[in-house]
């Protein structure tokens, strides 16, 4: 298997994260992989001569354009011999910057998305990142940014609570609330929560991590071993123990 991920034009970074590729060949065995609760978006294309399976009952086509939104829980994705993809990773309140769509919509789902001129300039070539940079900032818009809000909550590592961040914003929790719902898909709580998890799911899956799991619950903001086992266990469908130190993700 190859993933190779490619760095946007850096005027458009604070939206996107990088555009990647992955490809399988005849030997490649199929596997499930698993995907936890994830605050990023996608854009991807099935270029394979296979459909891939998406949470056991959605199936990924060949030739067609989905758009995946946050995810708030475990699901996961099969991958076939003689695969092709091509996406764009959205960063929190990103893709809202090129797309009118209102993200609550998706959450937890792929779906079909119909773009045709993205469409038209997505294929496996050295020119791919650069014709990719002259779409997005061809296509920029004048929505209301929030990806102040979600850096902020990104750099704290989700320690911070929602009537900090509004007050670090000078805004009332009622107002981010409707903008977070509306350019993330989630409420900033539930933001919060999943860029909190994330940073606990990266020490548990650190392999040298010889710690105890109350240490890793104190270090990312969790009250207690419990407290860690109950989010980690609502994100992941796994126990920390489960995903200590981790499984080998492809």
């Amino acid at each position: 298997m190859e993933y190779i991920k490619y760095k946007p034009d850096a005027s458009l970074l604070k939206y996107i994260d990088f555009y990647w590729t992955l490809q399988t060949d005849s030997t490649y065995r199929t596997i499930k992989v698993p995907l936890f609760a994830d605050v990023y978006t996608d854009i991807f294309v099935n270029f394979g001569s296979a459909a891939s399976d998406f949470n056991g009952y959605g199936s990924l086509l060949p030739g067609r354009l989905y758009v995946g939104g946050v995810t708030t829980s475990s699901c996961s994705v099969s991958t076939y011999p003689n695969s092709t993809f091509i996406g764009i990773r959205f960063k929190p309140g990103g893709l809202p910057v090129f797309y009118n769509m209102p993200l609550f919509e998706i959450v937890d789902q792929i779906i079909e998305f119909q773009d045709k001129q993205l469409s038209s300039i997505l294929d496996l070539d050295e020119l791919l990142p650069k014709r990719l940079d002259q779409y997005f900032i061809s296509r920029q818009n004048n929505a209301i940014l929030i990806t102040s809000l979600t850096e902020i909550v990104e750099n704290n590592n989700g320690l911070i609570s929602v009537d900090q961040l509004a007050q670090k914003c000078n805004m009332s929790t009622r107002t981010m609330e409707r903008l977070f719902n509306l350019n993330v898909g989630i409420s900033p709580k539930e933001f919060i929560g999943i860029v909190r998890f994330q940073q606990a799911l990266k020490t548990l899956q650190k392999a040298h991590f010889k710690g105890k799991l109350l240490d890793v619950a104190f270090k990312t903001g969790y009250y207690d071993h419990a407290h860690l086992t109950r989010e980690v266990k609502k994100y992941s469908g796994l126990t920390p123990s489960g995903i200590w130190p981790g499984p080998n993700f492809p």
